[in-house]
């Protein structure tokens, strides 16, 4: 009787461990297969476009996109090399400080009443606020978002706010008014056909209201007391 039963133990536990080195074995032929499959942009399924049907070849891939595309045009492209933007050397190439001051923009801007002294006035909150020291902490990135949203654009945009700054601010009062009007009208009575309209209303509006509360805001500037002279 304790033959059997030992017979017995030694067939349970032969069994158990054959059943246990299955199912290890499983998660390695998973592994090998998952390992061998190519995953395509498309997920590999056939309803689903084709990058190479509807992109041009020269985006097609980040290694095409960076040493090709970028590089035909901007081979100095921080994405490419890596380096700090040259803020200095972008101002002088594209001579913005000259375009600055044959666009008229700084006429403008004493026309509406903001003088170097109340540019002043604005230095203490300017450095209360905390922004100068994030701009410090992550400067690199300051650098670049300056040049790539201020420096790149600004030989464009120079001379249409010069010219913006020089047009009454009445009329972009009542512009910023008829866009919002415009805008309020198509949604209260579900014009959806010219709903498309709004991202032109849109903009229009709230551009229109920033240079119609220019003078408001030079205003307010204005009446700011003077920086204390520190003895």
């Amino acid at each position: 009787m304790g033959a059997r039963g030992l017979v017995l133990a030694l067939c349970v536990s032969a069994a158990g461990a054959l059943t246990s080195s299955g199912h290890r074995s499983l998660p390695r032929s998973s592994r090998t297969v998952s390992r061998s499959t190519v995953t395509m942009e498309n997920f590999g399924l056939s309803f689903a476009e084709d990058q190479t049907a509807n992109t041009p070849v020269e985006i097609l891939g980040e290694r095409r996109l960076k040493t090709e595309f970028i590089k035909s045009y901007k081979p100095t492209a921080t994405v490419l090399e890596g380096k700090p933007y040259p803020l200095l050397q972008e101002v002088q190439q594209k001579k913005l400080l000259s375009k600055t001051s044959e666009s008229g923009l700084l006429g403008a801007v004493e026309d509406l009443g903001l003088s170097l002294s109340d540019i002043e006035k604005l230095l203490p909150a300017i450095e209360k606020s905390g922004l100068l020291g994030v701009a410090a902490k992550n400067l690199p990135l300051a650098v670049i978002l300056t040049g790539y949203l201020l420096v790149e654009p600004a030989p464009f945009l120079i001379p249409i706010l010069g010219a913006a700054l020089k047009v009454p601010p009445p009329i972009f009062a009542a512009a910023a008014l008829g866009s919002a009007a415009a805008e309020g009208l198509i949604v209260a009575a579900n014009l959806d056909d010219y709903a498309a309209l709004g991202f032109i209303f849109v903009p229009v509006a709230l551009v229109s209201a920033v240079f119609a509360g220019l003078p408001v805001a030079i205003d307010a500037v204005s009446r700011l007391p003077p920086p204390a002279a520190k003895v």
